[in-house]
């Protein structure tokens, strides 16, 4: 969660949402790693290099003293701590008497169910929990993929522990299938957290927080950048007339320099879908927010990170269209989307969210 947009986002909308409907809501979370890069006794040697790149080598930004990784998520641990205020848990503390502290535990969103990306995967499907009765709900939860990443034994834990769920909901409509065929579950297929509160929600906190307007035009939020993309982008600039910014760091490419590694805050990112004309995009939480902020948008597959969640959105939306394949990005010509059509949608999902959460808690 700590430098993911998306995760942050989704965390936010829906204890949000939870507390419109009058719960007491706490979202617990394990502590961030923070790795060990150097030995104590090596550090002052470090200290005096990041000096050097600082006053001499133009870095005006690189801290000297504090922990990198610190540094790199310093605008999201703000936003966390002034929007989510989360309850962090040791290991140790993640036990059954969780249970008596609360009337419900609610898994979810996001990717939370993808074994390459939460260890370990029986966690959340509430293995802590034991044989406690409490409440076990997900809500808009997501494999990530429709490959079966699981193991034999992965896939035996996660199947009993998802069969003590008083209700199950997931993201995609694949995921659906998935819970039925390989958990022997029925599951109910939901909006993602972040689609049950409005573009105005979301603008509150940006104009809170007084953040000042975007520079640009084309707002560009690629996780995986290639020349064939840059290509892309400055063709559609000058085709629309627009200018593009980028919304994210290099914080995923550790031969980056640190200075350009920091995220962005999470107010600027926001910012940016609601002062853009257009956006380009391979990222699941950047079309949501477009389509939120009603600002016409590309989605370049990113097939590495999975396509069903983009598959799932863009069909409940009937915008299929905006989902081009990396290798097509060059044929892809301009429709006009019928936001009116967007909008009925998305009051219809979102009753059915609320419905699900009234009629399970």
């Amino acid at each position: 969660m700590h430098t993911n947009y998306g995760g942050l986002l989704q965390a936010y909308a829906l204890q949000t949402a939870m507390r419109r409907m009058g719960h007491e809501v706490e979202h617990l979370q394990l502590p961030a790693e923070i790795p060990i890069l150097h030995p104590s006794w090596k550090m002052p040697m470090v200290y005096c290099k990041r000096a050097a790149r600082r006053f001499f080598c133009g870095e005006r930004n690189i801290p000297i003293f504090m922990h990198p990784h610190k540094w790199i998520r310093k605008n999201t641990d703000a936003f966390i701590a002034s929007h989510i205020h989360p309850r962090y848990l040791n290991e140790e503390e993640w036990t059954e008497e969780l249970s008596n502290e609360y009337d419900a535990i609610i898994f979810g969103s996001d990717q939370i169910w993808r074994p390459i990306y939460t260890y370990p995967i029986e966690k959340y499907f509430g293995s802590f929990l034991g044989n406690s009765k409490i409440k076990r709900v997900s809500y808009a939860a997501s494999f990530g993929t429709e490959d079966n990443e699981y193991s034999k034994e992965q896939l035996s834990l996660c199947r009993n522990l998802l069969s003590k769920f008083n209700a199950v909901s997931v993201r995609e409509n694949s995921a659906v299938t998935i819970c039925k065929e390989r958990f022997g579950v029925e599951a109910k297929h939901l909006l993602d957290p972040t689609m049950l509160l409005t573009h105005e929600d979301y603008e509150c906190i940006f104009k809170q927080a007084k953040t000042p307007r975007s520079e640009g035009t084309l707002a560009v939020y690629v996780l995986d950048e290639n020349q064939q993309i840059d290509s892309f982008i400055e063709k559609q600039s000058l085709q629309q007339e627009l200018t593009p910014f980028r919304i994210n760091s290099k914080v995923e490419n550790w031969n980056a320099k640190l200075s350009e590694r920091q995220q962005p805050p999470v107010e600027r990112w926001l910012r940016a879908f609601h002062d853009a004309k257009f956006v380009i995009t391979d990222s699941f939480h950047a079309c949501v927010f477009s389509i939120l902020f009603h600002k016409p948008f590309i989605c370049i597959g990113n097939k590495n990170r999975g396509m069903s969640r983009f598959h799932s959105l863009l069909s409940d939306f009937s915008l299929c269209d905006r989902l081009v394949d990396i290798n097509d990005i060059g044929k892809y010509e301009e429709k006009e989307i019928d936001w009116g059509g967007v909008d009925n949608v998305l009051v219809q999902k979102r009753k059915e969210a609320f419905s699900f959460l009234n009629q399970v808690l």
